[in-house]
C-alpha cells in the first residue's frame, strides 16, 4: 500500500456512467470529449457523404427492401480539443473506431459480449491476432497482453501445441455429437489434476456449468433456493444474475443483503429462491443458514472472489463455508470458472485444501476455446440420468474443444509445479513493482492478487475483503490510467473489476515492461486536468 496526501478522493463511479445491462458501467459519451469544454463531435460517422456534396441522399427502393444493406462509415476529422489520453488514443484506433460504429448496424453494440465495449473510452480496440504474450489490433498497434480473454489463455495465444491438435481434429471431424474416445481422454486428464472430480461432465461456456450445478444440487437434496454471496458472478442464467452488482443505497444492511437482480427480463418471483450473504463474514452466512436451512439446496460461491478485482477468502472462511452447510444437509458449489487452472492446477480447492460437492469450471480450462465443466462426487453426479436429472446440448463437448482442451491440460500437467511457482513469481513481482511506481509518485494503491491473478485499486483502503468495501475505490482514475497504459502498449481492461492475469508465454522483461510503464502513468495521471479525473 502506497499513500500519499496528494491523492485523489476515491469515488465509487465515474459521473456519467450509467448500469450496462450487466450491471458495469457504460460511458453515454467518451469522457474525453467532455472534458475542458471540449464539443461533443463524433469520433466517426455513419453518414454516407460524397465528397463534393453534403446532401444526403434518399436511399434507393432496394437499398429499402435489403434490411442487410447499410449506410458507409466515413471517417471524420479528429477534433483537437480532445485531452491526453484520448487524443492519443483516436488517431491510433482510426480502423476500430470505423469498426464499432459499422458493427452497431449489425450487432448490438458491435459484440455479443458487452463486457468487451463496455467502459471502453474512445472506442475497444478490434484485435485481428496474437501470439504468445501479445496481440495485434486492426490498426496494427501492437500490445503486451494482460488480460488474456479474461483469463482464459492459461499458456497464452495461439499456443502451438493447441493449434496442431485442433488443426488434426478438424481434418477428422469437426463435429459428430455422438460419444467419443477423445471425451474420455479429456475426462481423465481432467481427473488427473483436479482430485475431487469423481465425475466430470462437459459443456460450452461459465453459465451453463453454473446453472447445471445448481440443478444437480436442488435434484438430490429435494430443495429449491441458493445461497449467494453479493457480488459474486456465476453467469447469464436468471438464477446467477442476482446481486452480481447492488448498489449500497438498495441493496440493504452489510450483513444481510436484499436479493437485486442485475438486469431487465429477470422474472420478480427469481428473487424468491436466491439469498444473498456478505462475503468473508461467516456471520452474515450462518444467519442465511439458520433462516433458510429448510429451503436452502445449496450455497454457490467464487472461492477467491474475482468479480471485483481480486479478494482472497480469509482465513479458514472457505473450510468454516463447507462445515457449515453440511450441518445443514446443504451441498457446496465451487465456482470455479475463473480461479480453476489458474492459482492451482485443481484451482482455489487445491490452493486452500477444501473440497467441495460440486465445481464449475471454464475459463482456463481450455485455454481459449469453448468449454466448461461440472465436476463433483459421484453420488451426485451420477444422479445425471434418463428420468432424472437433464444434462446436455448440441454443442457440449464439441470435438475441436476437446482436442483443445486436451493439448491445453496435458501443458499445464508438463509444466507442473515449476509452472505454477512460475506464476505465483511473475505476480509477486507485478504486485511489488506496482506498489513501489504508486509509492515513487504518490498516489494511493492497493493492490491485491493470489497466484497468477492481480489487481490494483486507487483507495486509501489498506485491504478489501468483500463487495461492499469494493466499491470503496475511483474507478475514474483507474479508467484514466488503463488509458494511458493501452496508449504505451499495455493491454488490461478498463474495467477495475477485472482481473491482471499472466500465461506460461508471460517472461519477468514482459512484468519489467509493465512496472516501468505502470510508473510513467501514475506519474502522468497527476498532471491530468482535475475535472477530466472527474
Amino acid at each position: 500500500m502506497a499513500e500519499s496526501e496528494t491523492a485523489p478522493t476515491p469515488q465509487p463511479r465515474a459521473p456519467g456512467d450509467r448500469p450496462g445491462a450487466d450491471g458495469r458501467p457504460v460511458r453515454e459519451l467518451p469522457a474525453g470529449l467532455k472534458a475542458e469544454g471540449a464539443a461533443q463531435p463524433p469520433i466517426v460517422s455513419t453518414e454516407n457523404v460524397a465528397a463534393s456534396d453534403t446532401r444526403k441522399e434518399e436511399p434507393s427502393r432496394e437499398a429499402k427492401k435489403d434490411p442487410t444493406s447499410a449506410p458507409l462509415v466515413v471517417e471524420v476529422e479528429i477534433p483537437p480539443e480532445l485531452p491526453i489520453p484520448i487524443a492519443r488514443l483516436v488517431p491510433k484506433l482510426k480502423k476500430s473506431a470505423k469498426l464499432f460504429a459499422e458493427g452497431k448496424l449489425y450487432v448490438p453494440n458491435a459484440s455479443s459480449s458487452l463486457i468487451r465495449v463496455a467502459s471502453y473510452d474512445p472506442c475497444p480496440p478490434f484485435i485481428a491476432r496474437g501470439k504468445g504474450a501479445r496481440i495485434w489490433d486492426e490498426d496494427e498497434n501492437e500490445y503486451l497482453d494482460f488480460n488474456l480473454a479474461y483469463g482464459c489463455l492459461i499458456n497464452g495465444h495461439a499456443p502451438a501445441d493447441q493449434v496442431r491438435a485442433i488443426a488434426e481434429q478438424a481434418e477428422k471431424g469437426i463435429h459428430f455429437a455422438a460419444p467419443t474416445e477423445l471425451e474420455i481422454d479429456v475426462a481423465k486428464q481432467f481427473r488427473r489434476l483436479v482430485p475431487s472430480a469423481e465425475r466430470v461432465a462437459f459443456c460450452s461456456n461459465g453459465s451453463d456449468a453454473t446453472m447445471n450445478a445448481i440443478r444437480i444440487a436442488r435434484a438430490v437434496t429435494g430443495k429449491d433456493a441458493i445461497l449467494k454471496f453479493e457480488g459474486h458472478y456465476h453467469g447469464q442464467h436468471d438464477y446467477a444474475l442476482i446481486s452480481a452488482e447492488a448498489p449500497p443505497i438498495v441493496a440493504g444492511l452489510d450483513e444481510y443483503p436484499r436479493p437485486l437482480p442485475n438486469s431487465a427480463g429477470i422474472p420478480p418471483g427469481v428473487t424468491d429462491y436466491v439469498m444473498v450473504a456478505q462475503y468473508n463474514s461467516i456471520v452474515s452466512f450462518e444467519r442465511m443458514v439458520k433462516r433458510y436451512r429448510d429451503r436452502l439446496a445449496c450455497v454457490i460461491l467464487e472461492p477467491i472472489m474475482a468479480n471485483a478485482g481480486v479478494i482472497a477468502p480469509v482465513p479458514e472462511y472457505l473450510k468454516r463455508i463447507v462445515e457449515i452447510a453440511h450441518q445443514n444437509e446443504i451441498l457446496v458449489i465451487f465456482d470455479e470458472v475463473f480461479t480453476g487452472f489458474r492459482v492451482a492446477p485443481g484451482g482455489a480447492q487445491q490452493l486452500y485444501g477444501v473440497e467441495p460437492d460440486l465445481s464449475c469450471w471454464a475459463k482456463a480450462l481450455g485455454g481459449g476455446v469453448p468449454i466448461s465443466a461440472v465436476s463433483g462426487k459421484a453420488e451426485y453426479m451420477d444422479s445425471i440420468a434418463p428420468g432424472r436429472i437433464s444434462f446436455g446440448g448440441t454443442y457440449f463437448a464439441n470435438n475441436l474443444s476437446l482436442a483443445g482442451t486436451l493439448a491445453n491440460l496435458k501443458h499445464l500437467a508438463r509444466g507442473g509445479e515449476e509452472l505454477y511457482a512460475r506464476f505465483g513469481h511473475l505476480t509477486d513481482k507485478l504486485e511489488k513493482g506496482i506498489e513501489q511506481a504508486a509509492r515513487d509518485a504518490k498516489v494511493s494503491v492497493l493492490v491485491q492478487s493470489v497466484n497468477g491473478m492481480l489487481q490494483y485499486f486507487f483507495t486509501r483502503r489498506k485491504k478489501i475483503q468483500n463487495y461492499r468495501e469494493a466499491l470503496q475505490i475511483d474507478w475514474n482514475l483507474y479508467l484514466r490510467n488503463h488509458q494511458l497504459l493501452l496508449d504505451k502498449g499495455i493491454y488490461t481492461h478498463p474495467d477495475n473489476y477485472e482481473r491482471i492475469t499472466f500465461s506460461s508465454a508471460h517472461t519477468d522483461k514482459d512484468v519489467e515492461r509493465f512496472i516501468q510503464t505502470v510508473g510513467e502513468t501514475f506519474t502522468e495521471l497527476k498532471t491530468l486536468p482535475r475535472d477530466y479525473l472527474a
